[in-house]
């Protein structure tokens, strides 16, 4: 019976192990549109940090522009 319940325990802290951090990846996966060609982005959902995948360079950071106050807008805006 202590067996039975023990491999239960197991199974379920498995089983929310995964949910917690397999599952829902940590990024998600999306395109922006540059100059016509289209490259795909990669979103932080822990921290929301956007990178471009950039041949020869890799992922780079995808910075946003300032608008007239000076705030941050989202870089490619044609998500």
């Amino acid at each position: 019976m202590l067996i039975r319940l023990l491999r239960l325990l197991v199974v379920l802290a498995l089983v929310a192990a995964f949910a917690a951090y397999v599952w829902p990846t940590r990024f998600r996966y999306d395109h922006i549109s540059v100059e016509g060609d289209f490259c795909p982005v990669r979103i932080d959902r822990f921290n929301g940090d956007a990178d471009m995948l950039v041949p020869d360079e890799g992922w780079v950071p995808v910075e946003g522009r300032a608008d007239d106050t000076g705030a941050p807008t989202a870089a490619g805006a044609a998500w």
